[in-house]
This record gives C-alpha cells, structure tokens and sequence, in this order.
C-alpha cells in the first residue's frame, strides 16, 4: 500500500525460457536510477521462474497478457509505470495510459507511437536520425537516439578494450537462451579457422544445447556460466573479437569498444545490428539462417585480423557512446 509521499515506479514486462532475458536487464538498469532518486520499484512480469536470479528480491510473476485487471490492479499506487513489452497490445497500453499518472513506453521495436501523453523512449542507434515517429504527438515526449540506451551500471566507467595485434581470443555471446542454437556452430567453425585462438563460450542460464557445445570443446575453449557484469565486462575488455547477436550486447560491447561480428537472430534485433553496422563499430555479416553465414564469418575473421581495422571500428563507436543513457533518460522523465 502507498504511504503518503512515497514514489513508486511499477514495470510491466515479459522475460524466461520463451522471451529471452534482456527487457528484464535493461529495465534493471533504468531502475537501478531510478531508485537513486527515492523510488521504490515493483515489477510485473509475464515469465517463469528462469529470472529469478536477475532479482535480489523475488518479482511478481504472472500472465498479465491475460489477467489485465490484475495488472491494472496493481499499478493503482504508482508514481510512475514503465512498459517494456513487443507482445503487449494496443489496448492494453491505453488501459494503462488511463490509469497511470505517468507512462514512459519503451517503444524501440515495433514503433507503434500509440501514446497520447507521456514518454516513448527508442535508443536504437541512428532512431534519432531517422523519421520513425510521425506524427510527433503534441503531448508525448520522445527520448530518441545511443544516448538514453540504459547500461548496466558498471559499464558507466569501465576501460576500453587495448586493441593488440591479432586475433588470439574470441568471446561468443547469444544471449541468455541461445535462440537458434548457434554456439556449437561457431565453436566448430572458429577451432577451424583459428585453431590456436583462446574461446570464451558465454552460456546463459536458459540453455538447453550444453551437450551440443560440448562436443566441440577443446583445449583452447572456455564455457563461462551464468556471467555477471564484472565478467561480461572483463571478456569484453579482454577478448580480441566478439561474435554476438543483436540487441543489448551489442551496445555494451561498443561502449567497450570491443570489435563484434554480429549475427541476427530475430526482427527485432535488426535495426540495432544494422545501425552499429552503418556506424561501423560492427561487422553485421546477415541471417543466423543465410546459407553464407559461415564463409561470410570466415571473411570478417579475415579481414578484423587487422589491428588498424579493429581500432577503426572502436573509434567509430565511441562518439554515440554515453557513460549511462539510464542517467539521461531518467533526468528527462523527472525534469531534471
């Protein structure tokens, strides 16, 4: 229950097995501000028990894709109620436009500009450059463009990645489920084209393809289970060359200026992979699916073998780096 004066933020979102875990993370990383500013954070998830780790306290786990009146419910206290949701639908957010004081709709995939007030947020690299909103809603803010792309905390002054000469280490990262089954692909592939090169298999806490990986393990490969940010951190500033998919990766991988080979997953990780490739701090080489994937993955191996071509793409990334977006993105909600 409310007590008088206290300011709550409510987070409507959807995360486990089936949705992947990275609207959990980066709310986290816009809660973790605003709490520093008073606020108690309550979230609402359409998920199964695979988050729980994400939490120091327990969150509240329920379909509220089909329970609405739970949900609207539930966020009749809040100060602030923030949506992160691709399977929330059009009514439902007006349902919750209605009831909420403020609204902040994280709207970065499929653009809907369904808001009447409030503020749609889409840190999609270049989406301030583009005209994807339109037509801007007089009373509707719009938080657009890397810099409010919320990190967690400790990439906030985390060192670059030294670029070295060579290619001696590789960090492959799919996520927290490994959507397509790619890690024991790549693994094969990468002991035949770069059989000396130090492997760090990063493997999420919804894998079910262990045993596939495990067949291609050799001397020279290291699984990390379940890393924290630290670790994330230390692979990223340690690694010669990244092989990640699209989405949150991806941007904490140029903030450390960690040269990438992206490799697109799902839709709406398109236009985050695409744009870092337009910027030039990622080498998107296309579909997990494209019959080229693998000589396309052998060519970028090749060609980011050069020192100078790894420094460019750090240097590219780094002006639509920011040392928090959550810290803006915040600031504008509050008026600061």
């Amino acid at each position: 229950m409310k007590t008088h004066g206290q300011k709550i933020l409510t987070v409507v979102t959807e995360g486990g097995k089936n949705f992947g875990f990275g609207h959990i993370t980066r709310c986290l990383s816009i809660t973790n501000i605003f709490q520093q500013y008073g606020y108690t954070v309550f979230f609402l998830i359409n998920g199964d028990d695979s988050i729980v780790p994400l939490f120091k306290r327990k969150p509240v786990i329920f379909n509220w894709l089909e329970n609405m009146s739970r949900l609207l419910e539930s966020i009749k206290t809040s100060s602030i109620v923030l949506i992160d949701s691709m399977n929330i639908t059009d009514g439902q957010i007006l349902e919750i436009e209605r009831l909420a004081k403020k609204i902040i709709f994280i709207d970065d995939e499929k653009r809907r500009n369904i808001l009447d007030s409030g503020f749609v947020v889409d840190w999609t690299i270049l989406s301030d450059k583009k005209n994807h909103f339109y037509p801007k809603k007089e009373n509707v803010t719009y938080l657009l463009g890397s810099k409010y792309t919320p990190l967690r905390p400790e990439f906030s002054c985390a060192i670059k990645n030294p670029i070295k000469e060579g290619v001696g280490s590789v960090m492959v990262s799919f996520g927290g489920i490994d959507l397509r089954n790619l890690s024991p692909i790549i693994l094969k592939k990468l002991n035949e084209f770069l059989p000396n090169c130090k492997k760090n298999i990063v493997i999420g806490n919804g894998f079910t393809n262990i045993k596939d990986i495990e067949k291609y393990k050799d001397k020279n490969t290291t699984f990390v289970f379940n890393a924290n940010t630290s670790k994330m951190i230390d692979l990223m500033q340690t690694t010669d060359l990244a092989i990640a998919s699209g989405g949150q990766t991806l941007y904490e991988l140029v903030k450390i200026g960690t040269p990438t080979i992206a490799i697109l997953l799902v839709e709406n990780a398109k236009d985050d992979t695409m744009g870092w490739h337009e910027v030039g701090s990622v080498d998107n080489i296309g579909w997990w699916n494209d019959e080229n994937l693998v000589l396309n993955l052998k060519k970028s191996i090749e060609l980011l073998k050069d020192k100078n071509t790894r420094q460019r793409m750090q240097d590219k990334g780094a002006p639509y780096t920011t040392p928090n977006g959550a810290v803006n993105l915040v600031n504008r909600v509050l008026g600061n």
